[in-house]
């Protein structure tokens, strides 16, 4: 089975966040966590809208520091929002959660990882839900050399799991919003497959 490339899936992901931000009044409620891992940094926002206002987080820092600093959301929502624009991305699937080097838990200096949960209701429609562990590249010889690497660890076929998952309807719910901490430790002990 041949490996999804989730490049157009990501810039569609973008446009709904940007539409949460832009329009708030357009939904009942949303949740959007994102943390991205890149160059031995990490960078996090939290946006939460509720009875149409949008209030929003940031943190970043360092991978090796125990405790990010909080952020104006300038230098952290403009590096999250290059990670959209990445030519390259791949997913993970649950099985990399699992694994002895679980994307979390180890540095990538080849590539910058994701983390994008996004639990949203327009109004007068259903919920959905999203979470999903990217991992993006500059350029195709870093992502065939990823491919090769991990390819038991990535999603193939769009194959969904229990834990990473593209938008679903169903039983939304029922699965536990994910805990993206302020370190790398902490973000990868939010971020474990049961």
């Amino acid at each position: 089975m041949p490996a999804t490339s989730y490049t157009a899936y990501l810039r569609d992901l973008k446009l709904v966040i940007d539409r949460i931000r832009d329009r708030p009044f357009d939904y009942e409620h949303a949740l959007i966590k994102m943390a991205i891992c890149k160059n031995g940094y990490g960078y996090k926002c939290r946006d939460v809208l509720r009875r149409g206002k949008l209030s929003s987080e940031y943190h970043v820092g360092r991978l090796s520091v125990d405790d990010w600093r909080t952020d104006t959301g300038e230098f952290g929502r403009a590096e999250i929002d290059e990670f959209f624009l990445l030519p390259e991305i791949y997913a993970y699937s649950d099985r990399a959660l699992q694994a002895p080097k679980n994307p979390l838990s180890i540095a990538h200096w080849d590539a910058t990882v994701a983390i994008a949960e996004v639990l949203v209701q327009e109004r007068g429609a259903v919920a959905r839900h999203q979470r999903m562990l990217f991992a993006g590249f500059t350029d195709s010889i870093h992502a065939e050399f990823f491919l090769a690497v991990d390819n038991d660890l990535i999603v193939h076929d769009h194959n969904p799991g229990t834990q990473l998952f593209e938008w679903k309807t169903d039983g939304v719910g029922d699965v536990a919003p994910i805990e993206i901490g302020r370190s790398r430790q902490a973000l990868a002990a939010g971020f474990q497959a049961p």
